[in-house]
């Protein structure tokens, strides 16, 4: 039998009375408070922590790491319009705490139908939690704001509506939101970002062998400094990228309607096909180009390039193929709607000696 330990935190169980006696606080914006809850779970960096919340549940979570067990911190935040209600909703609010062999487990629990549903009334949850380095994680919440520093070795939120910042993993990131902001800084693997409505920036990402597939509707997809590979899909918003050296050859940036700007450190390796239906595309290289561009256009439309030395191999009014330097990376570049295409280069030998 798996050794459990059930660790209930269950000041919500408490009377009125005794959870008035623990203290409960008014804030200068009004909101009822409870006093802090502190404790701590045996873990070690080879158990996963999994944080699972009820629908009825929402606050914020702030996760870091650099201890040698799982510490954690917790308040219960009320707005109500008397202290007797606030009390009674912080009773309705509970964390677990289950150690298994293989996992640390929070549960945020609340009852199915809260009394502060569907008024202007609210019962959140604050809590804090620091794990050791390198641990994996895993978020289960719907609404629960969530803002992470590892190390992490693996982190993901299998869906949530409310924003996600997430920095310093050395492994593998999975994390789905939608309507919020999600923000995945200085991680070191794969990478699996989905939104709607709400915008994705990615910083400092090297994925190594694997991709970083990333997916949007209705919002801005944002990427500074990426290497590896990447699959990008948008709809109705834009994809602005800086700082970029793609390897591989199943890179993909895609959109329907909206701006694609990217900034290439250099293309000298590997394939990319960049198609944007009713929008620009726009290609700034910084340094080395040797690539093969074949570019494709609607009738209308505009294919420009410039400050680079190129050899044209096909010119037609929709369509323009040409090579620079040794030709080894393959850029196809395609509007099929409406949207100029545009390229820059570093410069002509002439302009650029260091070449």
């Amino acid at each position: 039998m798996k050794a459990r330990l059930l660790m209930a935190v269950l000041i919500a169980v408490a009377p009125c009375g005794r959870m008035n006696a623990q203290g409960l606080v008014k804030s200068e914006d009004g909101l009822f408070m409870t006093k802090a809850v502190d404790s701590t779970v045996a873990m070690t960096k080879s158990q996963r922590l999994v944080i699972n919340a009820a629908n009825t549940m929402g606050g914020q979570i702030f996760l870091t790491t650099g201890s040698a067990v799982c510490s954690y911190s917790y308040r219960k935040i009320l707005k109500t319009p008397t202290k007797v209600e606030a009390a009674e909703y912080a009773d309705l609010i509970t964390v677990e705490v289950e150690r298994e062999r293989d996992e640390v487990i929070f549960n945020l629990r609340a009852p199915a139908r809260v009394p502060w549903s569907g008024t202007n009334n609210s019962g959140r949850l604050e809590i804090h939690i620091k794990i050791p380095d390198s641990s994996a994680v895993l978020i289960n919440t719907a609404y629960f704001d969530v803002d992470a520093v590892g190390p992490f070795s693996e982190f993901s939120v299998t869906e949530t509506l409310n924003k996600v910042d997430v920095r310093t993993v050395r492994g593998p990131v999975d994390v789905r939101v939608s309507n919020r902001p999600l923000t995945i800084k200085d991680v070191r693997g794969a990478v699996f970002a989905a939104n709607q409505y709400g915008l994705i920036r990615l910083e400092n990402i090297d994925t190594g062998d694997d991709m970083a597939t990333i997916r949007n509707e209705h919002g801005e997809i944002s990427m500074d400094m990426f290497r590896g590979g990447c699959d990008l899909r948008n709809s109705y918003d834009r994809i602005v990228a800086q700082r970029v050296y793609l390897t591989g050859s199943k890179n993909r940036i895609k959109n329907v309607s909206g701006l694609i700007t990217l900034e290439f450190d250099s293309l000298s390796t590997g394939k990319v096909r960049v198609n944007n239906s009713y929008g620009p595309i726009s290609i700034n290289i910084k340094n080395r180009t040797d690539a093969e561009f074949i570019c494709k256009t609607d009738e209308g439309s505009r294919v420009i390039a410039d400050h680079m030395d190129m050899t044209p191999t096909l010119v037609y009014d929709t369509r323009l193929e040409f090579e620079t330097g040794d030709g080894a990376a393959e850029v196809r570049l395609t509007t099929t709607g409406s949207g100029d295409i545009t390229i820059v280069g570093p410069g002509t030998k002439e302009e650029n000696p260091s070449r």
